[in-house]
């Protein structure tokens, strides 16, 4: 029977192994925008250096600009200017080359870290697996394990809680990561309708206002069009609720994009259409409401994983 205190030792190992694996690649991803822009900013320093040292030669060699320069007494002078407008565009160059060289050993110093340390998160999760089933088993023969005096006594339940508890914070941090892009896509749909609605909503106004039925009728499948977009949105929220079912996430509100005010088909008359405007103002505050309720779902989300963020 395996030793659950070895076992556990085991997975305290990996998990700060793991710890440093995780600090070790955001480091480097955090250092990798750093040399591209670096790389960039060479890049534009070498052109702007051949430009300046394309200024100097002109002046050296035999042409317009040499010949100018000559013939009205400057071209001692411009050399002078032209050569150290040239060496320091070559000093900026050699700067930003200096620059990336060291940014460049310290991606190597990470990568090579990185590379020693091999696949950690793996390790922690089979040891974290066998610690369980060890666990489990332990509890199952009514045995406790030991290691070397009565003090260091292990109670498997309480080994096995812990593990468990793990496991399933590692589980819901994945499951996070699935969800949270789908309900950012909700808020970015939600946004759509919600900026969509008051332009409707005016021009409704207007048209009733002024009795414009050619204007109110492009208003009102303006509000046909909306509808679409909140079915797109109704789409997402399927999507939505597919993976919270299938997820071990806790319970979350999800919004309800079927009770979107509907028209109720009849002709759009503009004389006679303060039905038509109320609709409309409500589906304004029905907009709101479900942004609001769509950004409290990601924000409830970025929290859970904010909590779950060593798992």
């Amino acid at each position: 029977m395996a030793d659950l205190g070895r076992l556990r030792e085991r997975v305290l190992d990996l998990e700060h192994e793991r710890s440093r694996w995780r600090r070790l690649r955001l480091s480097r991803e955090l250092l990798q925008p750093r040399i591209d822009r670096d790389r960039a900013l060479l890049a534009e320093r070498e052109r702007a250096y051949a430009a300046e040292q394309a200024h100097v030669d002109r002046l050296h060699g035999i042409g317009v600009a040499r010949l100018r320069a000559m013939l009205d007494g400057t071209l001692d002078e411009r050399r002078v200017e032209e050569l150290a407008q040239a060496q320091e565009a070559a000093a900026r160059v050699e700067e930003i080359q200096a620059r990336l060289a060291t940014l460049a050993l310290e991606a190597d110093r990470l990568d090579g870290d990185i590379a020693l340390l091999g696949d950690p998160e793996t390790a922690y999760q089979e040891a974290l697996s066998d610690l369980v089933l060890a666990s489990r088993a332990r509890g199952h023969l009514g045995g406790r394990s030991t290691r070397g005096t009565a003090e260091e006594v292990v109670d498997p339940e309480e080994v096995l809680g812990w593990a468990e508890r793990r496991q399933r914070q590692i589980s819901q941090r994945a499951e996070v990561d699935v969800v949270l892009p789908v309900a950012r896509q909700l808020v970015a749909e939600l946004e759509r309708v919600h900026r969509r609605i008051p332009v409707v909503a005016a021009g409704i106004e207007a048209s009733v206002s002024m009795a414009d039925p050619h204007g109110g009728l492009y208003w009102f499948d303006g509000l046909r069009a909306v509808r679409r977009q909140v079915a797109a949105a109704d789409e997402v929220v399927g999507h939505l609720r597919d993976e919270l079912a299938a997820s071990d996430l806790p319970e979350v509100a999800v919004p309800d994009l079927a009770d979107f005010p509907a028209g109720d088909g009849r002709f759009f008359d503009p004389l006679s259409a303060e039905d038509l405007t109320a609709r409309v103002d409500e589906a304004v505050a029905w907009a709101a409401d479900r942004l609001a309720a769509a950004q409290a779902l990601v924000e409830e989300l970025v929290d859970l994983r904010t909590r779950l963020v060593d798992a």
